[in-house]
């Protein structure tokens, strides 16, 4: 019986439908073409400006130093927030102005990159963790939602030699609601609670009972599953040097 047992163990870790492989990745999804640790001295200079400029996002922004953000990116760039979907980046320079002038705050904290480079093309996953304040209705219990992410930024380089980030998508992996003063805790709606992506949830939540007129898109990549695998495959196509619209 013992041994039997054992055998079944054996068949469900090397077969095919494995209910509890949460550790891996989509098999052939690594950028094998890519450079990403060690390797000449002349890219580890390449990879710290990528690094740099990927950093630029939470710098400026957060800073509002619009100019200096506008640098990060090449004309035509696109990118992907929770709040605005896909939006062309200076529709979202625009965007974001408006919100801070209708009271949204927005930062980021950085906690580190790695950056797969490949000829003129590169990919910068950057962990951070998004953090938003809001006066939560009815009571304008004030609360932060933090969302630890993975900022996952497509960049080429142009023919002046110029680093350019033309995508900007997230990883959205988990989050939570934080009062600010924990002696007033908000009233949360269960059900549309609920109804949220979890690794946005609370982030998710707020922006719409908070931010006029925005539906959350329901569909971000998030830790796992087919949003995330498929990132994942673009980021490999791109660094394949594929013709990739993201």
């Amino acid at each position: 019986m013992q041994n039997h047992h054992h055998h079944n163990h054996n068949q469900n870790l090397n077969g095919h439908h494995k209910l509890n492989d949460l550790h891996s990745l989509p098999v052939g999804s690594r950028p094998t073409s890519a450079v990403r640790n060690n390797g000449p001295d002349e890219l580890v200079l390449e990879r710290f400006k990528l690094r740099e400029l990927a950093e630029g996002w939470p710098m400026y922004r957060d800073s509002r130093e619009w100019e200096n953000f506008r640098s990060i990116f090449h004309p035509g760039a696109f990118v992907y927030t929770t709040w605005t979907g896909r939006i062309a980046i200076e529709d979202f320079i625009e965007i974001s102005k408006k919100g801070m002038d209708e009271g949204a705050s927005i930062m980021h904290r950085v906690h580190g990159s790695s950056v797969d480079l490949a000829g003129t093309r590169a990919v910068v996953k950057m962990k951070a963790t998004i953090t938003q304040r809001f006066a939560l209705p009815p009571d304008g219990i004030l609360v932060d939602a933090e969302c630890d992410c993975r900022f996952c930024m497509f960049f080429d380089k142009d023919d002046a030699g110029k680093w350019g980030a033309k995508f900007v998508r997230h990883f959205y992996e988990k989050d939570k609601l934080i009062p600010v003063d924990p002696r007033r805790i908000p009233v949360i709606d269960d059900k549309k609670l609920a109804s949220l992506p979890e690794g946005y949830r609370y982030l998710a939540y707020c922006q719409e009972e908070c931010m006029p007129g925005i539906r959350v898109k329901r569909d971000m990549p998030g830790v796992r599953g087919p949003e995330h695998d498929l990132l994942l495959w673009q980021v490999k196509a791109w660094l394949d040097g594929e013709d990739v619209e993201i």
